[in-house]
């Protein structure tokens, strides 16, 4: 799936609701046609342009809310983790989206590359980033809810870490003993919650034998979410089978080509940009208005990297 299919369908929507950013459409529009134009005739070295000139506001929308630092709620210092790993993976994209020569160890042979699993697992990631930081911090819950699906996504962690770790250090041990305590501590508080009693009994089950991180899956997560379903739905299923080498996977792979000029590897290489790229266009503003400390950072970026930040977010949201 390209992208760029979608982007028309867009055109009206974009246009008329751009209002709610303040922006005035008479001296817009000629900007919102050249982006959709732009998008139309898409090139992968364009979007690379695109994505890291994003990348660099959205780290700077970040280290003014790190610099700031602001008051947060309980559980909100992860905010920022979820957003470095989101933009460290994008970059990591950005970088493999170059290609890159894979010499043989005689040196004889030289393949030119580019890596589109990694690219794939990669945005899966970027992808589950996002739905995570809506699912704990970026809704409309009271803060009761959002503490207890915290909660539980904290306890699972431990759980999870005292599960698969074997032989260790002292210090570790000593570590997971404390964490130990920690897991016990949380499982109290959730079910003194009274979000506790909504649980199913196979859910309560899951929580007490292996940790329960959501309550709901990443697609109905992401049928819920701001980002449209419709475009984001199928690519995520395909790019979780690159993730856990089903049998597709393969069959794309070995059918196909990973060679760094052939067309459907740069075609698939560019739709992965462009996910990647609505999805930090769509968190930066999300950052904007969660966090007021970061106003005067937004408005350092130059006109027509905030235009463009507005313009990828609407055409991404539901």
């Amino acid at each position: 799936m390209k992208s760029c299919r979608y982007i028309g369908e867009a055109f009206y929507t974009t246009l008329y609701s751009s209002r709610q950013y303040g922006l005035k459409i008479l001296n817009k529009e000629e900007k919102i046609l050249a982006l959709l134009k732009e998008a139309n005739s898409v090139t992968l070295p364009n979007l690379q342009k695109s994505l890291e000139s994003i990348l660099k506001g959205h780290a700077e929308i970040l280290r003014s809310i790190y610099e700031s630092k602001p008051k947060l709620e309980e559980g909100e210092v992860f905010i920022e983790t979820l957003i470095m790993k989101m933009i460290f993976a994008s970059k990591s994209i950005l970088d493999l989206s170059n290609g890159s020569d894979f010499i043989t160890l005689k040196g004889d042979k030289k393949l030119e590359i580019i890596d589109t699993p990694s690219i794939y697992i990669l945005t899966r990631s970027i992808i589950e980033t996002f739905l995570t930081l809506e699912y704990l911090y970026f809704n409309e819950l009271e803060f009761n809810e959002r503490l207890f699906r915290y909660n539980l996504w904290r306890v699972s962690g431990f759980m999870t870490r005292q599960n698969h770790i074997g032989k260790l250090q002292k210090e570790h041990a000593e570590k997971l003993e404390r964490e130990k305590k920690l897991i016990a501590e949380l499982k109290v508080k959730i079910k003194e919650s009274k979000y506790y009693p909504s649980l199913a009994k196979q859910q309560i089950w899951k929580l007490d034998k292996y940790g329960l991180p959501r309550l709901i899956s990443w697609i109905e997560l992401l049928n819920q979410s701001r980002l449209k379903s419709r475009f984001f739905v199928n690519i995520y299923k395909l790019y979780s089978n690159y993730a856990h080498s089903e049998y597709l996977s393969m069959i794309q792979i070995n059918e196909g080509t990973l060679n760094k000029y052939a067309p459907y590897n740069i075609s698939t290489t560019e739709t992965s940009l462009n996910n990647v790229r609505m999805i930090n266009c769509m968190t930066i503003l999300l950052l904007k208005e969660r966090f007021g400390c970061t106003a005067t950072a937004y408005e350092s970026l130059n006109e027509e990297l905030r235009f463009t930040i507005e313009f990828w977010e609407n055409i991404a949201k539901e």
